[in-house]
């Protein structure tokens, strides 16, 4: 391993747990494509390791846990005209999916930002704690991506309507409502972490793994359920608004709210989708409705189809042009929310309605 990967990813193994600790704060600890191969190498090895009982998963700082994939340089490669883009989303996507299937329990400390890659590695985990200082985010489509990294499984299985909300606005969201949108399963204080971690160098093989992690997180004060979720109190318009899984009539009815019952949630949501790309939210929709229904290795099948495609049919290079590479902020996307029908989404991606 390279003397930058080495720095780029903190390994380690100590008492039965080990760590892969991401080590890029300068870019919010965004995931390379180095990273997620020697990433997926660790967990296989672990996977048989008999010194190892439990995976802990972190990043470096108290900013972000991981803010995506290392998108500058997937743009580069497309601009380029060479295949690493693909090879990048078909390794992440096998690591992602291997992490659902993961034979020791995986912990992923959701701790700060958690965009795009970071969602990766942390939604299949066992046990996806978040803290005080968890902002939450699928923020795609405003750089005229859709949500993939397993999106369209577990954006699929948030409660009602959320999922698609989620995908659609890029609304970010703290820890409580991550766990009322079972994005989550644990709130913990970012205080406890290391104290949750040490205790964990303490487990034995006289009790089943899972029982022991769960009265260690109840000693340091996590919680599994919360009372405070600021989303409960929107759900049920949320739900409604979005029913139709269409963006048109989205539209109109997010308009039409904001004309009778003026809403902060629906005039954010109103503004961001005025903003974001027009194809990235219309197969958004679809995927996350597709998902529902699919197991995980068809969603992840799907996402990578699309990624195939999406590059030349799509507008993830306008997008990162606009927002990271010239920053003018001023993307010109290929359709207009006025084109972008059912119709036309069928005709630049038919795999997604058969």
């Amino acid at each position: 391993m390279s003397n930058l990967l080495e720095q780029e990813l903190i390994l380690k193994k100590n008492h039965g747990v080990a760590s892969i600790t991401l080590n890029r704060p300068s870019v919010l600890n965004a995931i390379s494509f180095a990273m997620v191969q020697k990433m997926h190498q660790c967990l296989i090895e672990w996977a048989s390791d008999d010194e190892v009982n439990v995976v802990v998963v972190r990043g470096v700082g108290e900013k972000a846990f991981c803010a995506g994939g290392d998108i500058r340089s997937l743009y580069e490669s497309v601009v380029n005209g060479d295949d690493t883009y693909r090879n990048f989303f078909a390794e992440e996507f096998a690591l992602n999916e291997y992490i659902y299937t993961y034979p020791k329990p995986y912990i992923a400390f959701m701790d700060g930002i958690v965009m795009g890659g970071g969602m990766g590695i942390s939604q299949g985990a066992q046990y996806r704690i978040v803290t005080e200082r968890t902002r939450l985010a699928m923020p795609e489509t405003a750089i005229g991506y859709f949500p993939d990294v397993g999106g369209s499984f577990f954006l699929s299985r948030c409660p009602g309507m959320m999922g698609s909300y989620l995908g659609l606005t890029g609304k970010s969201i703290q820890g409580e409502d991550a766990v009322f949108c079972h994005l989550a399963d644990w709130l913990i204080s970012s205080q406890q972490i290391d104290h949750f971690v040490k205790d964990l160098e303490t487990i034995g093989q006289d009790r089943p793994l899972q029982q022991q992690i769960d009265a260690l997180l109840q000693k340091n004060g996590a919680l599994n359920q919360v009372p405070k979720a600021s989303l409960a109190s929107i759900y049920d318009s949320i739900n409604q608004t979005l029913s139709s899984r269409n963006l048109s009539k989205i539209i109109q009815s997010l308009t039409l709210l904001e004309s009778t019952t003026p809403a902060k949630w629906s005039a954010e949501a109103l503004s961001k989708i005025q903003k974001n790309s027009p194809v990235a939210m219309a197969a958004t929709l679809r995927m996350v409705e597709l998902g529902q229904s699919l197991p995980l290795s068809a969603c992840f099948a799907n996402e990578l189809m699309l990624v195939n495609q999406w590059m030349d049919k799509a507008d993830f290079v306008e997008g990162i042009r606009a927002l990271i590479i010239d920053k003018d902020n001023q993307p010109k996307w290929r359709y207009t929310l006025h084109e972008m029908t059912d119709e036309k989404l069928m005709s630049l991606f038919p795999f997604l309605f058969k």
